[in-house]
Parts: C-alpha cells; sequence; structure tokens
C-alpha cells in the first residue's frame, strides 16, 4: 500500500547514517524546509528511496538537500527548488524527471567537505561504480523542462534524455580539443567539458535548460558542438 502526504510541510528532518528504507510513498504539493536525506560518509550506511513520487511539490531555499541514497522507481514530476538542488553520491536506477523542474546538480561524487578523506571518496566512487553497472538506465529527463541541470558521473548510455536539448560528449572527443576553438562564449559547455576532463569521466550529457532565460544561447552552442563532430550524433 502507498502512503500519501498531501499538502504538507516538513521541516528540518535528518536522516543520517541510517540505513533505512523509504518506500511505496507519494508526496502530492508538499514542501520541504531544512530537511537532509542518507547523511552519510558510509556507503553502507546509505539510506534507499524505493517507489516514491513527489508530485507538484517544493524544495525550499534553506533545505539541506539530498545526501546520497540508492534511489530507484521513483518519479520526480514538476519541483520548484528556489535555488540549487544538490545531489552528492547518490546514484539512481529507474528515476524519471518530468514537467518544470527548478535547479539541479546530480553528482556521483561525495561532497568534499571539511573531514572527508580520500579514503572515503573512494569508497563512495568503487560503490557507486559497481552499482552502476547493474543498472540498464538511470535516469530519464527526456521529458523535463529544467531552469538549470548539471549531470556529473553517470555515464551517458543510462541517461534517457531528449536528443534536441540533451547531448553526449565523450571524454575522446574532448580529448582532441576541437571544443575549445568554438564560440561558445555565451554558454557554460566549455566549463563543462572541462571538469568532465578533470574527473576523467568517460562522457557527458549537456543540458540545455528549457526554462532557463539563455536557453537559445545554450541550444545554439550544442548545435556547434555537433556541427564540429564534438558533440555525439543522434
Amino acid at each position: 500500500m502507498t502512503r500519501v502526504y498531501e499538502n504538507e510541510v516538513f521541516t528540518g528532518y535528518r536522516d543520517r547514517d541510517s540505513a533505512r528504507v523509504f518506500s511505496n510513498i507519494e508526496f502530492r504539493r508538499c514542501v520541504f524546509i531544512n530537511c537532509g536525506v542518507s547523511i552519510t560518509r558510509d556507503p553502507r550506511l546509505r539510506t534507499t528511496v524505493r517507489r516514491v513520487q513527489l508530485l507538484d511539490c517544493a524544495r525550499r531555499r534553506d533545505a539541506a538537500g539530498i545526501g546520497c541514497p540508492i534511489v530507484e522507481d521513483c518519479l520526480v514530476e514538476n519541483l520548484k527548488t528556489e535555488d540549487l538542488l544538490l545531489t552528492w553520491g547518490a546514484v539512481f536506477k529507474h528515476v524519471t524527471l518530468k514537467g518544470r523542474i527548478g535547479r539541479i546538480m546530480i553528482s556521483t561524487g561525495i561532497c568534499p567537505t571539511a573531514g572527508t578523506t580520500q579514503q572515503t571518496m573512494r569508497s563512495f566512487e568503487e560503490a557507486n561504480r559497481a552499482y552502476y553497472d547493474t543498472v540498464d538506465w538511470a535516469l530519464d529527463i527526456g521529458k523535463a523542462e529544467f531552469q538549470e541541470c548539471d549531470i556529473r558521473g553517470i555515464p551517458s548510455r543510462l541517461i534517457r534524455r531528449d536528443p534536441e536539448t540533451q547531448v553526449v560528449v565523450t571524454r575522446e572527443k574532448a580529448l582532441q580539443g576541437t571544443w575549445k576553438e568554438l564560440d561558445l562564449e555565451k554558454t557554460y559547455w566549455q566549463t563543462a567539458i572541462g571538469f568532465m576532463l578533470k574527473r576523467e569521466d568517460p562522457d557527458v550529457v549537456l543540458v540545455a535548460p528549457k526554462r532557463a532565460r539563455d536557453f537559445t544561447e545554450l541550444l545554439q552552442g550544442l548545435q556547434r558542438l555537433r556541427d564540429a563532430g564534438v558533440a555525439e550524433p543522434d
């Protein structure tokens, strides 16, 4: 049975080192204020979120955000974020983002805060790599209208996307350096590609957010990457 929460406000909830499983929950028009999920520095203690739906919800500016949960078979449709919603070290399987989505950044790396050791970061990198070896697809962002979207570390083969506004650049193509010669001044594609190379990721999905003020410039930049053979053909 699915638990349903409607028009509720959740304040100050902290899920820390619990290894809990939250499942079969639906949130409708709920607001999350200063809440945190799966706050841990041990991948063995991370939380699992499974078969959860967030429909027309909002994350307030002072919210703590998402730590490093395992998120499976979930739907997020229409999410207000106000500022940038960060996920650090989380992994995904069959998670769909659709509708009007605010500003998000998804990273497979753990947040490099004070006290985070290299060993901790490596333990999450290894755990997340092993997890994605078992996944057929992680994220579906093809029908999402973002204000901002930055995805780091998730293999492009695991991301279902809209090829018109979301393209793949591989490390192999990026190392050729052609992108440095293109007119991308009004975009942040050079920065995104540079980060991908620095992290030694095999590829990156570049998303032109449909609700961004500079959407037209970003989309034109993606087209330049395609025309130059930097972005993969779809």
